[in-house]
């Protein structure tokens, strides 16, 4: 029986270099570089990032991939008990924040 590897890992690696020259571009000092290398980088990131979360993970490891990706893009650049921006996030996100901060640990821990 021949095994394949879980398509999960192979959409994270072509997201991984275009999250990090958006990532990259972010971090410009002057302002209109900045807006400027970020519009060109944040689409791709973004079609990437989206392709990420329509690939079904086929394994345990392949969840606990994506659902790093999910927090990484998605999640660990919130702050969640931010009282200087409450509006950022609604109840619904930072439920589904929460939850797979929860399911992250667990997957971890079942490693």
């Amino acid at each position: 029986m021949t095994t394949h590897p879980d398509p999960v890992f192979a959409a994270i690696e072509r997201w991984r270099p275009l999250w990090a020259a958006f990532m990259a571009a972010c971090d410009i000092e002057d302002d209109a570089a900045r807006d400027a290398a970020a519009k060109v980088t944040i689409g791709p990131a973004h079609v990437s990032l989206r392709d990420i979360y329509k690939t079904e993970p086929t394994t345990p490891a392949a969840l606990l991939a994506m659902m790093t990706v999910m927090l990484e893009a998605d999640g660990d650049h919130l702050n969640l008990n931010d009282p200087e921006n409450p509006e950022v996030l609604d109840d619904g996100e930072r439920g589904l924040i929460a939850v797979f901060h929860y399911a992250k640990r667990m997957l971890e821990q079942m490693q």
